[in-house]
């Protein structure tokens, strides 16, 4: 039986590579901060001469933001088998193959940690630019949130499967 194309982790001590690779993305979460929802003012009632009380929602229950995490989790883990197969298609292939894509082969030319770690914080920056577009006052801003983060899952899918065409 045939790995799934793309994914060949345990292909030459890939398996480590890519644990030294999540490093950084597990030590992030465990210690970032608990996130908390935003406290709603509502306003108490409006009987004639009784002043406006506010009463504010409960701000320890947690945000779980599934969409979010979800597409934050499978972003990074796109990036993560596109690097990892862009780096086995160079090992197989020498000095005869090179990194199309100008912006990455600047970090591929430097090696897997330092791809990995651009990677990564790219996908912080497209999840962080899609959370404050969660937030714009603009619908249609708020209903796009996912566009960008999709394009690039996409795109990281498109070029693991075109890596792993080239090693067949």
């Amino acid at each position: 039986m045939r790995p799934a194309d793309g994914i060949r982790l345990a292909l030459n001590g890939g398996v480590r590579g890519l644990r030294r690779a999540c490093l950084p993305v597990i030590v992030l979460v465990l210690s970032s901060a608990q996130a908390f929802a935003q406290e709603a003012v509502v306003e108490a009632g409006s009987s004639a001469g009784a002043s406006h009380a506010a009463a504010r929602v409960d701000s320890r229950d947690t945000v779980r933001d599934w969409k979010y995490w979800g597409l934050a989790a499978g972003l990074n883990g796109a990036m993560l088998v596109d690097t990892k197969s862009t780096f086995d298609v160079l090992r197989e292939c020498g000095p005869a193959c090179r990194e199309a894509n100008p912006v990455v082969a600047p970090f591929v030319r430097r090696g897997p940690a330092l791809t990995y770690a651009a990677g990564m914080l790219f996908d912080a920056g497209v999840m962080t630019v899609a959370a404050k577009m969660r937030a714009s006052p603009r619908g249609w801003v708020r209903r796009t949130w996912w566009v960008a983060p999709a394009a690039l899952i996409v795109g990281h899918s498109i070029a693991a499967r075109h890596n792993a065409n080239l090693l067949k």
